[in-house]
């Protein structure tokens, strides 16, 4: 009889023990698969340099929803990118008692759509707020980390996406400290890919193409800052080769591909949007119409989504071209190098 009470006693205790190892682990600041760091501090997989800068209530009126985690994410490859083509799966917040996921809920999941599927350029940044949304919050439970989750399984079978260059690809965020010096700076990465530098209204060209800016504005035109849901940027394109050409990478009779690549809007805070963001992508491809000789085109490309906001005044417009494919195609137009515009929409010529 004293021996079952014994035995008893010892498997509660038992039991006690492996319950304070499992919450332990859900909610401890350390992941032997997970690249660790403080909140300021910038961790880097090979493909994605991430920082956390603030933690907050995510508030509905007066009522306590869920948290708030604003993070920064910066390309760290010399490609466009997107977190999906990383097999970016989840976030989770582990709090004092438990774990919230960024998924569980729908607000959570859109507002990690904002990232998941933004194409970044090289170097290229968006600084976005998390939300985590649970009904029934207890305020007092405050988040102790965060942890980004890759499938790096599964994008190590996709051999032309860019690959992590460590087997701690995720990342894990201890939110009870704060990094300075040294370890606040970025960690490794790509840096902006090179390009000739112009103004708006003025005239670049690059061999196969000339170009310019006329001018940004809001979309809608007529809306607020807070109602505002992107900006438009209006260019003239102009065919200067002696050849009829397509944008994209078509091939035709008597008709070149010159493999136009994207544009980049970048705002103030440093975000920016790939012009295939919005439905129909970059308008001048997506026209599909062959240039002639000397033809031109005048549109407005609309950049939606990435963290756009009427607040965020647009600074920057960077034009793609992949100038290694276009140049390796004999008998076709060729860009001279640097092919890419860098067009400072703060300045006028």
């Amino acid at each position: 009889m004293h021996h079952r009470v014994t035995s008893k006693w010892t498997f509660g205790i038992l039991a006690i023990i492996v319950s304070f190892i499992a919450l332990t682990r859900s909610t401890g600041l350390s992941d032997a698969g997970s690249r660790e760091g403080c909140m300021n501090q910038w961790l880097f997989n090979g493909a994605w340099r991430v920082e956390v800068t603030n933690v907050e209530p995510y508030m509905s009126g007066t009522q306590q929803v869920g948290w708030l985690v604003t993070e920064v994410w910066r390309n760290g490859t010399s490609g466009e990118l997107s977190p999906a083509d990383s097999v970016f799966k989840d976030q989770s917040l582990q709090l004092g008692n438990g774990t919230m996921t960024a998924t569980e809920s729908t607000a959570g999941s859109m507002s990690q759509q904002q990232v998941a599927f933004n194409t970044f350029a090289p170097a290229g940044q968006l600084t976005y707020k998390q939300i985590f949304y649970r009904q029934n919050v207890d305020p007092s439970d405050k988040p102790k980390g965060l942890t980004i989750i890759f499938n790096g399984a599964q994008l190590a079978q996709e051999k032309s996406k860019p690959q992590f260059t460590t087997a701690k690809y995720n990342f894990h965020f201890n939110l009870g400290c704060v990094a300075t010096g040294a370890a606040a700076n970025a960690e490794g990465g790509s840096n902006q890919i090179t390009a000739v530098s112009g103004c708006t209204n003025q005239w670049m060209s690059n061999g196969v193409w000339k170009m310019r800016v006329t001018g940004t504005s809001p979309n809608p035109p007529d809306a607020t800052p807070q109602n505002q849901n992107g900006w438009r940027v209006t260019q003239t394109w102009v065919n200067i080769t002696n050849r009829k050409v397509w944008p994209g990478g078509l091939y035709g009779t008597g008709e070149a591909p010159t493999n136009v690549s994207d544009e980049f809007l970048a705002t103030q805070s440093g975000n920016n949007v790939s012009s295939f963001n919005t439905v129909g992508g970059f308008a001048l491809g997506s026209r599909n119409v062959v240039f002639p000789p000397g033809g031109s085109y005048a549109f407005s490309q609309l950049f939606v989504g990435g963290g756009l906001n009427g607040n965020d005044k647009p600074v920057r417009l960077l034009v793609t071209f992949d100038a290694t494919k276009q140049n390796a195609l004999p008998g076709m137009p060729h860009y001279r190098k640097p092919a890419n515009f860098r067009i400072d929409l703060t300045c006028s010529k």
